[in-house]
């Protein structure tokens, strides 16, 4: 009997609990410490350019180590920075089908996005992702050789004065290994208990050439691959919150749009030809979750090199290679037409045409019409015909540098190149013109509502029965599916280029200390373009929207640091950043810290530092972009549609489950919903030619405690205020009555009884319908947001050796968010911590114990639960929305999970190692509101993987 028990929120924090106070006592136990035999060098942290020989920075950093990532199991950089309990998320590859930039990943600090947390490679920026996610330019962690990695470094504030522009919530630096000698290679293996689901394999092999102390040079080579499997919906939706049936009578079940489809008028008929085995409740049914993917295929080739050469004299030369090369292979459902599924608005980008797509019933001149009235729909789906999305994208990265010493000087220059190419082809979606030669003219149609189903009625006699057109339920030719179903993507490239040079040393003798310093520049050329395919661009992929850009220019900064020791235990620091982009004028970036420490086991620390994130060549690029909000609630018709929903489901349920009215009445209730309650609603952008930077301040003020060697905790408090953040007001806050900017327009087609795409004449007036459904949206681009957010950050590391038993070591890494306000969600008075999306705590603890050749160790990660609704103005998940739609709790419960860790290292030159993620295959918590009422997909894919097992071997060669 499989143990699925959800283990409670107190066991979890009791857990926590014992482990710090385990790790205290343990601490005030250890009566000497243990002397420091290591050689002190100075080393350049990161959120500095100044070296040191300290350890805990003015800063709050954390330090994630090789056998630290070894023991959480992940198998790529994305999942590592996710594991943090400062990530707040970002674009996910996985469920990157829908978005502008599929096929990447990225990564962002303190609920501030991706585009305001900076990631390096050794210190220096990487290339963007070669395709924007609509307006958003961000760095594909994917492209990093996980295996390559010494460690990794995130600054939890601001750093603006040190890096420049979009260093507002932080900075994660990647560190790949230095000096390194031998050969290794590495495999590992990861799967799904639930018949091996969710497969990844990931191989590498590092190479290490010459001792640099000894030879004068290193050179250090890694190859990384790696394969995700794909995997479908269809297997494992038993394995899901069972909760999901109460919302949706749907899921889970066949669809009645189907191959050869149904004939629908006041009853379903099959089309003739369907298999006797589809057949249920007198419908044509279709396994829609075949088509539905839970991940996406992968395959990644990711190589690193560089290497260091002694010129003598104190100089070294220096370089490094980065080339990643990446696909991903999307599986979409298959093309849908029939009644019920309302309109598809979207546009021209080229001409700013808007248009519109409408399902028409067939005529009653057409042979597959069995009804005997003009108007019957047909529910089909295109199973012939191809329906994809494959992403090819490459990136690269090559430097060279010199660094050495004169004098009591050290200096660092370096020049190199990098960019990003990245193509998609898609198949799966309609070709207007190609369905008006195919099919029929979609536009030419007269309103017929006789049936409880329909709105429209093609006029045309061929429709659907073109002499060389697409026949439904027939072979048709590729020439007529490529018609109908044509390639279509996007080409995105991003090339840059960049020499940068650094001097830092003492300045002075003071009585407390060195007066240090450190003085630089950098200059760079960037360019970014992003050309969809003609059909895009004239609007011809019904539903698709489009971004175009093309755009350079050239940067140059100049930045200087002073670290002032003030008196023997208090140092300054101070440092400032002069920024100049084209069309705006040059930007000062200041900061200020301080650093005290009283005694050798206490240190005080603080922050205050100015920030900005320039315009991305994206949002500064004169182009139109179409997009649509998926899941857009119509305030002024979801609760009328919502009604209506419940009273035919209602009407439903009191039918027999053969009866075919009643797969009818369901269908058409879930059709009710989506087309007024999670649709997508077309949102043209403008550019805004008179962007300005966004500014932020930061503050941090924290303490370190190391009572002992070996033992130490950090709390920080952390304040981040940005100002005219660049993007558009959330459709929800426009849509339900709040601030709507001078650039946006909400467009609304009239009330009209008689052609209404969801309501019949009949349902008007008895749901209170008085508003047209919505058509579009338009913005611009806007400084037109504030967010503030304001929080504690938990850290504790320990390790005890005990004698006759091992070495133990534990970890606790928590955030608390006190305060999240964001002006394009609510008023900037608001606080939606604690609200949906914003858990007031994410937390982890390790605790391992290393006894002779063996490891193990547990991993406890937790995220607090918060509300559905997310500020004021949403409208849809209030305690009055939640009631309506039979929501018994208005909330999202918190998540817990257990992971174990073992390692072996008794064979010569091998290491395995084994994890089991959520050991005991707890559930996640219920969350209604991603999954909609009426969903179909779970939005969650903790259920569905259950308990994962990964295996690793690892092995050096002598």
């Amino acid at each position: 009997m499989e143990f699925r028990e959800k283990i409670g929120v107190n066991a979890v924090r009791v857990a926590l609990a014992v482990i710090a106070s385990g790790s205290l006592m343990v601490a005030h136990a250890q009566e000497q410490t243990i002397p420091n035999t290591d050689k002190i060098e100075r080393v350049v942290v990161t959120g500095s350019n100044i070296k040191s020989v300290d350890t805990e920075s003015t800063s709050p950093i954390q330090v994630i180590k090789h056998e630290d990532i070894l023991r959480q199991g992940v198998t790529n950089v994305a999942d590592l920075i996710g594991n943090l309990s400062a990530s707040t998320g970002g674009i996910s590859d996985i469920s990157g089908a829908n978005s502008f930039a599929p096929g990447g990943s990225s990564v962002g600090l303190r609920n501030l996005g991706e585009q305001s947390t900076l990631v390096l490679l050794n210190g220096r920026r990487l290339p963007s992702y070669a395709l924007a996610n609509y307006t958003d330019v961000f760095s594909n962690v994917d492209a990093i050789p996980l295996d390559a990695i010494e460690r990794v470094e995130i600054l939890k504030t601001g750093a603006s004065a040190i890096y420049g522009s979009d260093a507002v919530a932080g900075v994660i630096n990647i560190i790949t290994k230095t000096n390194y000698q031998g050969i290794e290679g590495s495999a590992d293996r990861i799967q799904s208990q639930h018949g091996g689901a969710f497969g990844t394999t990931k191989a590498s092999i590092t190479g290490g050439f010459g001792d640099y102390e000894k030879d004068g040079y290193n050179v250090l080579l890694n190859a990384d691959f790696y394969k995700r499997d794909n995997t479908m919906w269809t297997n494992l939706l038993q394995y899901t919150d069972p909760a999901l049936l109460k919302y949706s009578p749907n899921f889970g079940k066949f669809s009645t749009y189907s191959y050869p489809g149904n004939i629908v008028d006041s009853s379903v008929t099959p089309v003739p030809g369907c298999d006797p085995s589809l057949i249920q409740g007198g419908a044509c049914k279709y396994n829609k979750y075949e088509r539905f993917q839970a991940v996406p295929e992968s395959n990644r080739a990711n190589f690193f090199g560089s290497g260091t050469v002694d010129l003598g004299g104190g100089t070294q030369a220096f370089g490094e290679a980065l080339y990643s090369k990446i696909t991903t292979k999307y599986v979409n459902a298959f093309n849908i037409y029939g009644d019920g599924l309302g309109s598809i608005n979207w546009g021209n980008p080229t001409t700013g045409q808007s248009l519109t797509f409408n399902y028409l019933g067939l005529p009653l001149t057409n042979p597959l019409n069995t009804a005997g009235e003009a108007g019957a729909a047909l529910r089909y789906r295109f199973v012939d015909a191809p329906s994809f999305q494959d992403v090819d994208s490459s990136e690269y990265r090559v430097l060279g540098g010199l660094r050495g010493t004169f004098k009591d000087y050290d200096w660092e220059t370096a020049a190199g190149v990098m960019g990003s190419k990245t193509t998609t082809n898609n198949r799966g979606s309609f070709s207007s013109s190609g369905f008006i030669q195919t099919i029929g003219d979609y536009r030419n149609y007269s309103a017929n509502l006789s049936s409880a189903n329909l709105s429209y009625t093609a006029n045309d006699p061929n429709f659907f029965n073109q002499p060389n057109g697409y026949h439904p339920g027939q072979v048709n030719s590729a020439a007529v599916l490529n018609t109908l179903f044509p390639s279509y993507g996007y080409e995105g490239k991003d090339s840059q280029a960049f020499i940068d040079a650094k001097m830092s040393g003492s300045l002075m003798k003071l009585p407390a200390g060195d007066l240090g310093f450190a003085l630089g520049g950098e200059i760079r050329h960037e360019s970014y373009s992003n050309t969809p395919s003609a059909n895009l661009l004239n609007g011809d992929i019904v539903g698709n929207g489009a971004s175009l850009s093309d755009a350079s220019r050239n940067t140059s900064s100049m930045f200087t640091e002073l670290n002032i020791p003030v008196f023997k235990k208090f140092e300054i620091s101070a440092a400032a950043r002069v920024d100049k982009y084209p069309d705006l004028s040059p930007h000062v970036s200041p900061r200020l810290a301080f650093r005290y420490t009283p005694t050798d086991s206490i240190l005080l620390r603080g922050t205050i530092e100015n920030g900005f994130r320039a315009p991305n060549l994206v949002e500064s690029a004169q182009s139109t972009k179409y997009a649509y909000n998926s899941g857009t609630t119509d305030p002024l018709r979801c609760q009328q549609a919502t009604q209506l929903q419940n009273d035919l489901n209602a009407k439903a349920n009191a039918l027999n489950p053969n009866d075919p009215q009643a797969a009818l009445l369901y269908a058409r209730a879930e059709s009710v919903y989506s087309q007024e309650c999670s649709f997508g609603l077309a949102i043209k952008t403008l550019n805004n030619p008179d962007l300005q930077p966004e500014k932020s301040q930061s503050i941090s003020v924290g303490i370190v405690v190391e009572p002992v060697k070996g033992f130490t905790t950090s709390i920080d408090y952390w304040h981040i205020d940005r100002k005219g953040t660049i993007g558009l007001p959330s459709i929800s806050q426009v849509l339900n009555g709040g601030p709507v900017p001078p650039g946006t327009t909400i467009n609304r087609a009239a009330l009209n009884p008689n052609a209404d795409p969801t309501f019949l004449p009949s349902e008007i007036g008895p749901y209170g319908v008085t508003a047209g459904p919505l058509q579009n949206i338009t913005q611009m681009m806007e400084n037109l947001t504030e967010q503030i957010t304001s929080g504690v950050d938990l850290e504790f590391k320990g390790m005890k050796k005990i004698e006759n038993v091992g070495t133990l070591r534990m970890g606790i890494d928590g955030t608390y968010l006190i305060s999240y306000k964001d002006s394009n969600i609510s008023d900037i008075t608001e606080n939606l911590a604690g609200q949906y999306g914003f858990s007031h705590v994410n937390a982890n603890a390790t605790l391992s114990l290393e006894t002779g050749n063996f490891t193990n160790g547990i991993r406890f990660n937790y995220n607090d639960g918060y509300a559905l609704q997310q500020g004021k103005y949403d409208q849809t998940w209030n305690a009055t929305t939640c009631a309506a739609n039979h929501v018994t709790s208005c909330y999202v419960g918190s998540s817990q999970t257990i992971d174990y860790f073992f390692a072996y290292n008794g064979f010569k030159n091998m290491v395995i190692t084994a994890n089991v993620l959520n050991m005991f295959n707890q559930l996640a918590a219920t969350d209604i509101r991603a999954f909609g009422i009426g969903g179909a997909i779970p939005t969650s894919l903790q259920d569905a993987q259950g308990r994962m097992f990964k295996l690793s071997v690892n092995y050096k060669f002598k």
